[in-house]
């Protein structure tokens, strides 16, 4: 015969429950119990929104100003560099060839002419041909370039203004008219 064994009583269901505040109470008028409620962010879930551009550079690690002197030749590499920036322009060059030679706005900026250009399938038979460039020397590592292209079947004038950073030249400004 089998023995039978008592029955045991069903296990306490578990509740979850806030745990008890053991916080001292806040004292003052500026202190709220409320929590803040979240604030609206203009940025997208997932990205970090970070801006390295302030003013906080380490002076002895960070990038260091160049002067005129101690740079290569303005104007063969403006040539070289806005021609650079045409070809990206029109959907021909990576605007991530350029990364070191132009701040992130300017190639931003290259990046969506050239996806744009690559979209409508637009590529001219020609290359953009740089005509003519004119260096100003508005302070000491600093070169301001107007330059005449031809690009689109058309003369079209530029401005560019380069920095001297790191013993290279940063563009800094970009205007096509």
């Amino acid at each position: 015969m089998r023995e039978v064994l008592p029955a045991r009583p069903a296990p306490p269901v578990l509740r979850v429950v806030p745990a008890p505040r053991t916080d001292p109470a806040a004292a003052g008028p500026d202190w709220d119990d409320a929590p803040e409620p979240p604030r609206r962010s203009r940025y997208v879930q997932g990205q970090l929104a970070v801006d390295f551009r302030s003013g906080a550079d380490d002076a002895f690690f960070g990038p260091q100003a160049t002067s005129t002197a101690d740079l290569p030749d303005p104007v063969p590499w403006a040539r070289r560099m806005i021609q650079a920036l045409l070809e990206a322009y029109d959907g021909v060059r990576s605007p991530d060839q350029l990364s070191r030679w132009v701040v992130p706005e300017i190639r931003q900026r290259a990046s969506r002419r050239g996806l744009l250009a690559r979209r409508r399938g637009r590529r001219t038979a020609r290359p953009p041909v740089v005509r003519s460039v004119h260096p100003c020397f508005p302070a000491d590592g600093v070169c301001e370039i107007s330059a005449v292209v031809w690009a689109d079947g058309r003369v079209r004038a530029l401005a560019l203004r380069m920095s001297g950073v790191d013993g290279r030249w940063l563009v800094t400004a970009w205007e096509l008219g």
